[in-house]
């Protein structure tokens, strides 16, 4: 899928906003240009949200172990919001062309480990997106 040069840019400028540690750029690019293409900022601005949420949570469970107090909690709200989140990438891809629908389903919604490693990944990158949202907010800089 072509992206536009606006969101090329846009994703050019997260690689270096987060030290070079995004892992699935391109497909951030595409999530990216297909909320723009569909009218679905909203989308990509909750998924971000909950992206952010999931990576930081995650942080917290792998820290506190299964043991831990309040591990079940997490664990708990952790699967909630990830159902959620992967619903919110599933919209934004469901009118993309057939080869990016295969690419997103393979790469992240099949049952395997390795896909929920990529789509944990996935997450992470978004959340990039929901800090240089935060730092470069009208509010922020006025």
């Amino acid at each position: 899928m072509v992206v536009s040069q606006d969101t090329a840019t846009l994703v050019a400028s997260l690689q270096e906003y987060s030290g070079s540690k995004l892992r699935h750029a391109g497909d951030l690019a595409i999530l990216i240009e297909l909320s723009r293409s569909g009218n679905q900022q909203q989308v990509l601005e909750d998924l971000s949200f909950l992206s952010k949420f999931l990576v930081n949570t995650r942080a917290v469970m792998d820290r506190v172990g299964k043991g831990g107090e309040g591990y079940d909690k997490l664990s708990f709200q952790f699967t909630e919001n990830l159902e959620k989140a992967s619903t919110f990438v599933r919209l934004l891809v469901k009118e993309s062309p057939d080869e990016t629908k295969r690419h997103f389903t393979s790469t992240y919604f099949s049952m395997t480990p390795a896909a929920l490693s990529s789509l944990m990944e996935l997450f992470y990158d978004i959340s990039w997106l929901k800090n240089w949202n935060i730092d470069h907010s009208p509010l922020r800089d006025g």
